[in-house]
């Protein structure tokens, strides 16, 4: 007997149920999301273009756009500024450097082929070999979110590193997730003064599936790639598909270079001839007054590279040439607990500046205006993080005045790069006029929104405040701020605990001795809260720090500091726990004697 479902009739009635569903969601589209003329963007023109099917020449194109009230509607929602970050890195175009956009353009378009860029197995954090249409090496970028101290850093090691012992990761004197702009800062400080020893250098944004990205991203890219194939009326009003670009630096690849360990011990069995010497003895000195300049803390013999031409192989010549990597560049403050310079100790350090470094570098260090532009550039560059902090680059630029000062100098004196970096260090900060109260500007660290887009930067300022005890740490109302009330909550409640359970088992015992059960359930809990207070508690820094509610000092701070515009914030106060830890101390310990001697006496 045939079954019903496979007739004909009803095959039918079941094909135009379906075309009458999309019909309906194709009204409801419609009706929601009017059709749009087929837009293309291009990774490196942020100007939309019409493709072939809207049909017309380009001045019919433009009549289009102009004619269609969907799109100029659109267009006055569009503020007419952006932000720096979102405009020109986002769309990765530098018109004064056409061969840097080329090589750009070429990574771009190798991405689009499917010739994706290639993990680097080698370092602390995500960095990848990016390739050209021919899989030929052009650059190497290194995304911010993968950093050593990125949340999507690749390097489990590092990650297991970082979370077992903290203590031992990273170096405190540097901005947290700022490598990529310590790499392109480098770049431009070698550019400003010609030192023409670091790879071109700036900051971008790709996208790519070698990449590494969380799960939610890749499911939002495939959610976004199934709606538009699905229904493209929906889907032409993403403002992107496929994953989200990352930002960091992509550095220009230079080829032939090898580490300088490998060619300084060749060097030594095979000296160089006289002109070579004193090529590379230049190379060198640049070299040292880059690093000098930028005090870069992870300057060793394996991350400086040095190409070497064989007299065979070039005019009956030799050449050397030298390329460095600086992104443990741009410290917070002076490096003084250990040597930063590792090629102090080589030979070639002992001698003097030549005058050929000193007239090519001294009229441009000893001009105030150079180094105020200098430090502008820089601020301009460092602007494009959304975690953008004034005070922390004030640090920065103080100590880069200040190595400015010391190499100015030093060059003045003939001294050798041995002698400078045996002068003592300086830091030449900017004086605040005009300022009624500078120390409460000073120790007030602000977290706010412009710190809220990334939450893993806002955790990593608030941390560095609460490591350098600042005053006072205003968090604007949000998950992190209410984390951090609690932790301090929880820590009040311990402290309290243990001091009033203490206390309670010492009364106990004196009025009422012959309650054993009772003292020694209050004494075991004040025992108790005290231990987690010590073992876990006190060692986070929101110890030091109580929540701010006493009004009037909050109104005098709003209105010395002009915080009106913040929403609902978390003040956090520093105070010296040390008097009450002790208290805490002396409550505990007198109870642990009653209880002892009482045992003693009941036994």
């Amino acid at each position: 007997m045939m079954d019903k479902s496979n007739t004909p009739d009803n095959a039918s009635d079941d094909d135009k149920a379906e075309n009458e569903e999309e019909r309906i969601v194709d009204d409801v589209a419609k009706q929601y999301f009017p059709p749009l003329p087929d837009v293309t963007y291009s990774y490196s023109n942020p100007t939309p273009k019409l493709s072939s099917s809207c049909g017309g020449s380009d001045t019919a194109s433009d009549e289009t756009i102009q004619s269609t009230p969907s799109l100029s509607s659109r267009r006055e929602k569009v503020p007419l500024l952006a932000r720096m970050s979102d405009s020109c890195i986002s769309h990765c175009s530098f018109p004064g450097d056409t061969v840097y956009n080329d090589m750009l353009q070429q990574a771009e378009e190798a991405i689009e082929a499917g010739v994706y860029p290639k993990r680097i197995a080698q370092g602390s954090s995500g960095s990848y070999f990016v390739r050209n249409v021919k899989g030929e090496i052009i650059g190497v970028f290194k995304p911010k979110n993968e950093e050593p101290y990125g949340h999507l850093n690749p390097k489990w090691l590092k990650w297991m590193q970082r979370v077992c012992c903290p203590c031992c990761f990273g170096r405190s004197c540097l901005p947290l997730n700022q490598g990529y702009l310590s790499e392109a800062a480098a770049s431009l400080v070698d550019e400003k003064l010609q030192l023409h020893v670091v790879p071109k250098t700036k900051v971008v944004r790709l996208a790519a599936p070698t990449f590494n990205y969380s799960r939610i991203d890749h499911a939002k890219a495939q959610t976004k790639q199934h709606i538009m194939e699905k229904y493209p009326n929906i889907g032409r009003h993403f403002h992107r598909l496929g994953l989200p670009r990352k930002i960091g630096s992509l550095q220009t690849f230079v080829s032939g270079y090898k580490d300088a360990n490998y060619w300084l011990a060749h060097f030594e069995q095979e000296p160089l001839s006289e002109a070579a010497k004193v090529q590379f003895q230049r190379q060198f000195e640049r070299l040292v007054i880059l690093d000098y300049i930028i005090r870069n803390t992870d300057r060793g013999s394996d991350n400086w590279l040095i190409k070497y031409v064989h007299e065979d192989q070039v005019n009956g010549e030799q050449m050397v040439d030298v390329e460095c990597d600086d992104k443990d560049s741009s410290p917070l403050t002076m490096v003084l607990h250990f040597h930063p310079f590792h090629w102090a100790w080589l030979k070639q350090a002992r001698e003097p500046f030549s005058d050929e470094t000193r007239r090519l570098i001294l009229p441009r260090i000893e001009d105030l205006d150079f180094v105020m532009e200098l430090c502008d550039d820089l601020k301009k560059l460092f602007e494009t993080d959304q975690g953008f902090d004034p005070q922390i680059f004030e640090k920065q630029m103080s100590v880069l005045r200040g190595q400015i000062l010391n190499l100015c100098q030093a060059l003045k004196e003939s001294k050798s790069p041995l002698q400078l970096v045996q002068m003592p260090p300086m830091i030449i900060e900017k004086t605040k006029e005009h300022m009624s109260h500078p120390q409460e500007h000073n120790d007030i660290v602000v977290i706010d929104e412009a710190y809220l887009r990334e939450n893993d930067y806002a955790v990593a300022q608030l941390e560095k405040a609460l490591m350098e005890k600042c005053s006072y740490i205003i968090i604007e109302s949000t998950v992190l701020a209410n984390q951090a009330k609690g932790s301090i909550s929880i820590g009040n409640f311990l402290h309290r605990t243990a001091v009033l359970f203490g206390s309670a088992t010492v009364i106990i015992i004196c009025y009422f001795p012959n309650l054993p059960i009772v003292w020694g359930t209050i004494y075991g809990t004040s025992l108790v809260s005290c231990a987690l207070y010590w073992c876990g508690w006190s060692r986070d820094p929101c110890s030091h720090y109580q929540v701010e509610t006493n009004r009037q000092k909050l109104e005098e701070m709003w209105r010395r500091n002009s915080l009106s515009l913040l929403i609902n914030p978390v003040v956090l106060r520093y105070q010296n726990d040390r008097p009450r830890r002790t208290f805490q101390m002396l409550i505990v310990v007198a109870s642990t004697a009653f209880v002892v001697l009482k045992c003693f006496k009941l036994l």
